[in-house]
């Protein structure tokens, strides 16, 4: 069986989203690569799953021996995304689900599980989709806002053309059409690399 779920960049307008089919039984480290595949992202930083508010609820994310919750006194439960399992959670438990990536930029999440396919699925699908994503790095959301802006102008002053070669970004087109988001190219990658 499979689940099918809807993730959402919060904060973005208009909306960026993707929506996926991943097999049921996926780890949410998995889940992780699939939303680093969907969202063009490179997995260069640390992320976490949340069954509440993000950074104050229980989650989902990688442990390291470093992890002593005991001795901060956390009172919220981590879960080892590589052994706790999509099914764990998603048959029936919870609706949503919060998913942040990278702690510096902060790129939140919902995830949303949709009406459960019928048909078997052996790797992951996005079957919907808009919106390109921000790239990596870019300084959030805000940051994310005004690369676009400097893109879309036709007309760039000289430190928004430096910005943008800092950025390894042309300089003459926008960012949606560098950065598209292509239905077709994204399922090739996911069946090429699951």
């Amino acid at each position: 069986m499979a689940h099918q779920l809807k993730i959402v960049l919060k904060d973005t307008d208009p909306k960026i989203y993707r929506t996926v089919i991943v097999p049921e039984n996926y780890s949410f480290y998995q889940l992780h690569i699939v939303i680093q595949s969907v969202m063009n992202w490179q997995n260069c930083h640390l992320f976490e799953f949340n069954l509440g508010t993000p950074y104050a609820s229980d989650s989902i994310g990688l442990l390291n021996d470093d992890d002593d919750d005991d001795f901060w006194g956390s009172r919220y439960k981590k879960y080892d995304a590589a052994e706790t399992y999509l099914s764990d959670f998603f048959n029936g438990q919870v609706k949503k689900m919060n998913y942040t990536y990278d702690f510096g930029d902060d790129w939140r999440h919902v995830i949303t599980v949709l009406k459960k396919p019928t048909e078997e699925v052996l790797y992951p699908k996005c079957i919907k989709g808009e919106n390109a994503a921000p790239i990596e790095d870019c300084g959030g959301i805000w940051g994310f806002y005004e690369l676009v802006g400097i893109m879309n102008k036709s007309r760039k002053t000289a430190t928004e053309r430096e910005k943008l070669e800092w950025y390894d970004l042309p300089k003459r087109t926008s960012y949606e059409y560098e950065f598209k988001f292509d239905i077709d190219e994204t399922n090739q990658f996911l069946l090429d690399n699951f």
